[in-house]
């Protein structure tokens, strides 16, 4: 007997509204000023100048106002061309965090937003997700600790670190999730090719 596909179906849900978009900038606007300030929490040198965190808070700004619009497009289409531009659309808010010493962080927000993002997964492949995305945490939070051995201050540090990129994850969901409707291995495919792009994209903006 033949076994049919599953497929990441998704019941209808409403479409948020477009003033989510300017919402989405705002938050990310407020993401990028606890970056900042996370940043020069843990560093044991801590500088301060107004180009780098206006860099920083713009770039979370723009990742915010992206995820948004592209989470209330995709809550609008079903075509396939419209939705994997809106995950294009996703995928380029997603550059300006990992410019620079950010794309450690890459793995962990790609890791933590698949496991989130796709429940119809089995299980040993979303831990194996979040398996990758330790990873990268597990380095930052041991160089945190060679700065200010293991004190209030490096626990801190570690606490702003989990709570930071868990919210970029969970606003990145829209990001990683399937199309509605579309089958498993395609959702797959089309997201191998996003993330594949993004990586490529922060290699080259490291190598420029």
């Amino acid at each position: 007997m033949r076994t049919l596909e599953p497929t990441n179906a998704t019941s209808p849900v409403a479409a948020p509204p477009w003033w989510w978009v300017p919402a989405g900038a705002a938050g990310g606007l407020a993401l990028g000023v606890a970056a900042r300030l996370w940043m020069r929490s843990i560093s044991s040198d801590p500088e301060f100048s107004w180009g780098g965190t206006l860099g920083i808070v713009i770039g979370f700004g723009l990742f915010g106002l992206l995820q948004a619009t592209a989470a209330c497009a995709r809550a609008r289409l079903r075509r396939r061309v419209p939705l994997a531009l809106t995950r294009l659309v996703g995928v380029a808010g997603l550059l300006p965090l990992f410019v620079g010493a950010g794309g450690i962080m890459l793995p962990t927000v790609v890791g933590a937003g698949l496991a989130g993002a796709r429940p119809a997964w089995r299980p040993r492949v979303r831990l194996a997700c979040l398996g990758v995305a330790a990873v990268p945490v597990a380095f930052v939070v041991a160089g945190i600790g060679g700065d200010h051995g293991w004190s209030l201050r490096t626990l801190a540090g570690t606490a702003g670190l989990l709570a930071l990129y868990a919210a970029v994850a969970r606003v990145a969901r829209p990001t990683f999730a399937p199309g509605p409707g579309r089958p498993a291995r395609r959702s797959v495919v089309g997201l191998a090719v996003a993330v594949g792009a993004l990586a490529m994209a922060v290699a080259a903006r490291g190598l420029g």
